[in-house]
């Protein structure tokens, strides 16, 4: 199920990413990134209460839409960079800021791993699924402050 997820992510993708690119440049990289954030709230919350409000067999499909949609907005990653590079001082540095973001990423994701299974074990998957869902919060609020200053060439 999951490979026929990620196929299905992966063909929409196709038509997606350049899509989001033209997104980044028409409406910029704070709207992308808290769109981005905003969608992943509801993601995480579909992800963790659709089963328990929801008849099992439309529970399992806003599951899937949800593993879709956080598929897809890994892509989002592209506005991060566009970002950085718009705020750079100087260019050879937004290669370097980029490799670190995703050792500081991987360390991130490990750590609230093994916290998230020690909540999973003592309250229940669900509560993972919030958790996901306040980190979003708190990206909203980060994409919110972002500010690009014009720069006269």
């Amino acid at each position: 199920m999951v490979a026929t997820l990620m196929t299905v992510g992966g063909v929409i993708g196709i038509f997606f990413n350049p899509l989001l690119g033209r997104a980044i440049d028409r409406l910029g990289e704070r709207r992308i990134l808290m769109s981005e954030a905003f969608l992943l709230i509801f993601v995480c919350i579909g992800y963790g209460f659709s089963r328990l409000f929801l008849p099992e067999k439309i529970a399992f499909l806003i599951a899937a839409a949800c593993f879709i949609i956080d598929y897809l907005l890994m892509s989002a990653g592209i506005a991060r960079a566009t970002y950085l590079k718009k705020i750079a001082v100087k260019p050879e540095d937004v290669s370097q800021t980029l490799s670190m973001g995703v050792s500081i990423d991987h360390i991130f994701s490990i750590s609230i791993a093994l916290l998230s299974g020690y909540i999973w074990k003592a309250f229940g998957y669900q509560y993972v699924f919030l958790l996901g869902a306040v980190i979003a919060v708190v990206n909203l609020f980060s994409a919110s402050l972002i500010r690009i200053k014009t720069r006269v060439v």
